[in-house]
């Protein structure tokens, strides 16, 4: 794995609690930037989301035509094609969107009810590893079944764009897996009673 950091919860505007699966230890991650909260008026959620939205919009789908351009190619590899390219943009976006907006990292002492919070986090945050998982499940699955077919419609070609895209930005920016794993080793710390006073 390289990235070896995981957020766990976010506490402040710019601020969000991290798990360094390396050192196994946790730590305060700041955020600057146009991207982050605190920026004010340079950033908008909603304008965020309905130029992305809107982006998807005009781009995939023409991306996803000129897939459907290349006759030669077996349905199998434009399946894993499209879905790589996808994966790319969704990488890219996660890197200008988080890895960019990263300020200092606070060492900090926690607590034993701090920790505590930051695990009840966990059933929050479970659900982004089952869809991480059932989204690759069903590309791997759709992967298999492009054997079989001859050609990818231009529907099929922008929903696996879209599914490579957002898989890739949710596994890069909050990497979900990873997280259940940083979830597991903070509650054996707790029950070894690291955090105790």
């Amino acid at each position: 794995m390289k990235n070896k950091t995981v957020p766990l919860l976010k506490i402040d505007s710019d601020k969000t609690v991290y798990f360094d699966l390396s050192t196994r230890e946790l730590f305060i991650q700041e955020f600057v930037g146009p991207y982050t909260e605190k920026a004010g008026k340079s950033y908008s959620k909603s304008n965020t989301w309905i130029i992305s939205m809107l982006g998807g919009v005009l781009i995939i789908p023409l991306m996803a035509k000129q897939f459907n351009l290349i006759p030669f190619l077996p349905a199998y590899l434009i399946v894993l094609c499209l879905f790589g390219v996808g994966w790319v943009l969704g990488k890219i976006l996660a890197n200008l969107l988080v890895e960019k907006s990263k300020g200092k990292r606070i060492k900090k002492t926690f607590k034993k009810e701090e920790v505590t919070k930051v695990v009840k986090n966990s059933k929050n945050l479970k659900l982004l590893a089952w869809v991480e998982m059932i989204f690759l499940i069903g590309y791997c699955m759709f992967f298999l079944y492009s054997f079989l077919i001859e050609k990818i419609s231009t529907q099929d070609s922008i929903e696996l764009l879209i599914l490579g895209f957002i898989t890739s930005l949710m596994h890069h920016s909050v990497y979900p897996i990873a997280q259940q794993k940083a979830f597991r080793i903070l509650k054996k710390q707790m029950k070894a009673g690291m955090y105790d006073e």
